[in-house]
């Protein structure tokens, strides 16, 4: 096997290996399991002490995120299939692989984006005082997650 050759297949299996546990990564990191989120609300209204009012409308704003949340979950998967159907099929990097990685990245910065608007629309329902506790709350979660 001449250098040139092996310089290609190690790129490649380089290339194939980043793809791969990149995609990983990124279900790993935007997939968490429903009890979490289930966790956190219970921890929230628990730590917040709020009105039934409070908790009725954060239920409503709940709802009205799921749908979209599990549009967006979709989408992720989506664009990671693609690309590992991409990866069993093409034979080096090229724009249909880097289209595919570009499709994960928006698949995965849609869901942030959203997450985090509707952390901002949930703290809206909030008194002042109840907002210091959910801030703590979440940004304590965020570290944990990012343990």
């Amino acid at each position: 096997m001449t250098q040139e050759i092996r310089r290609l297949v190690l790129t490649l299996l380089l290339v194939v290996t980043a793809a791969i546990g990149g995609a990983w990564i990124g279900g790993r990191i935007f997939s968490r399991p429903a009890p979490q989120h289930t966790e956190f609300h219970q921890q929230l209204y628990a730590a917040l002490d709020l009105t039934a009012e409070q908790r009725k409308a954060l239920e409503a704003l709940d709802q009205e995120n799921s749908k979209e949340e599990t549009y967006q979950r979709e989408a992720l998967r989506i664009a990671n299939r693609n690309l590992a159907n991409l990866l069993e099929h093409e034979d080096a990097y090229n724009e249909n692989v880097d289209a595919a990685i570009v499709e994960i990245h928006t698949a995965m910065n849609n869901l942030q984006v959203l997450t985090i608007k509707h952390i901002y629309a949930m703290r809206e329902i909030l008194t002042p005082e109840q907002r210091t506790e959910f801030d703590r709350l979440v940004a304590d979660t965020l570290r944990e997650h990012a343990k």
